[in-house]
């Protein structure tokens, strides 16, 4: 169980690292407009936590809300002491960390049901 835990928090350290990279080079070379930057800082977490989530959803058995549950918490509890240790904590972080929790148990919750409709 804890291995399949460990494999999509890699999953999503992985996806959210290329997204970054990807993002980066965009900002240099101004590729991108800053409006539409920023935006893609909120979504590329999303996306990487929704893959992830989907993954782990896929291999477990049953209760893929809970598995989705015990992932994104994990990940909140890494990103939340990233933010307290570096910055400071707001209203808004408390409401992207809401959307980040909500993410990972619906896409839990869609790949487990996608399991059993592929069987």
């Amino acid at each position: 169980m804890l291995k399949k835990i460990l494999n999509s928090l890699l999953t999503f350290f992985i996806i959210l690292i290329v997204g970054t990279l990807f993002l980066t080079i965009f900002n240099y070379f101004s590729l991108l407009k800053p409006s539409i930057i920023s935006i893609l800082k909120l979504i590329i977490p999303i996306f990487a936590i929704f893959i992830s989530s989907y993954r782990l959803g896929k291999q477990s058995e049953k209760k893929g809300y809970i598995e989705g549950l015990k992932l994104g918490s994990l990940i909140i509890i890494i990103f939340l002491t990233l933010v307290l240790l570096l910055d400071k904590f707001s209203l808004k972080s408390l409401i992207y960390y809401l959307i980040l929790l909500l993410t990972s148990i619906l896409s839990s919750m869609i790949g487990i049901n996608r399991k059993k409709l592929n069987t």
